[in-house]
């Protein structure tokens, strides 16, 4: 008779288990070449956000004509306390924020046109805050989406009775100021002094820093000490692929993210 052709049990198991140790050895090396074209996608993502934000900056930076003081209290001497991951009395986020003054060659003008009115400018203002800023700040997605930290820009105009310039300072040095210049959140500006607000980052990323610092001529006269540099400091991030909550806060991640840091010192020409 006929011996019937098949496979013995031993033959079976030994050939899956070879298929089992190539399966492994083929799959390990792909998900590190996914996981990295991810991290890399991100990377790219993330330093394209950052150089568009301060290419816009770094352009109408160098049209400033005025730089507004940076350090500055309210009435009741509290610091500048921005909508951004600390909301405790008492953060002092002077440094996250920029109010200038800018002219633009193609109009040859302030940011306001010409008026016969004294108050007749518009102030730029670069500054740190969520993106919802009725919500906490939250890094990653859990209960309720993220709620990460972007870099806006507002282009309003003051009101000479709301928001007078500061003209007087506390023991410390630091400018007394009141209305638009303490504002935390300026897209609650009226309708008819907001001429535009928008973000210059993704909402999906975190901007984790965001510093500027005036620099001064160097003078023994308060009066010559004006600004001839913005020295901008910025760090953006995003969480690395497959990261996760640690320990139920979602602030927190069980893996370091991805981040992109950029310094750039801008000069300015056109500040008298």
């Amino acid at each position: 008779c006929r011996a019937k052709l098949a496979f013995t049990l031993t033959e079976l198991l030994v050939a899956i288990a070879i298929l089992s140790i190539m399966f492994t050895l083929l799959f390990i090396p792909m998900t590190q070449a996914f996981d990295n074209a991810r991290r890399g996608r991100i990377m790219a993502n993330l330093q394209n956000a950052a150089d568009f934000a301060l290419e816009w900056m770094v352009r109408e930076l160098t049209q400033a004509v005025d730089v507004m003081p940076q350090e500055r209290v309210n009435a009741n001497g509290q610091p500048l306390n921005l909508l951004d991951d600390d909301d405790t009395a008492g953060d002092d986020d002077t440094l996250s924020r920029l109010d200038f003054v800018a002219r633009f060659p193609d109009e040859e003008k302030v940011t306001a046109p010409p008026s016969t009115a004294v108050w007749s400018y518009q102030v730029i203002t670069y500054y740190l805050r969520r993106v919802d800023p009725t919500r906490p700040y939250q890094y990653m997605d859990a209960a309720q989406p993220a709620n990460r930290r972007q870099i806006f820009r507002a282009q309003w105009t003051p009101d000479p009775n709301s928001d007078p310039e500061p003209t007087q300072r506390d023991p410390q040095g630091r400018w007394i100021v009141t209305g638009a210049w303490f504002m935390a959140d300026l897209s609650q500006l009226p309708p008819n002094r907001l001429i535009s607000h928008n973000a210059l980052t993704p909402a999906d990323m975190d901007v984790a820093d965001l510093r500027f610092t005036v620099e001064k001529q160097q003078s023994r006269d308060p009066r010559l000490q004006k600004p001839v540099a913005v020295v901008i400091e910025l760090t953006i991030r995003q969480p690395t692929p497959g990261a996760r909550i640690k320990g139920g806060n979602p602030n927190e991640t069980d893996v370091p993210s991805l981040f992109v840091r950029r310094r750039v010192r801008v000069v300015l020409p056109n500040v008298r």
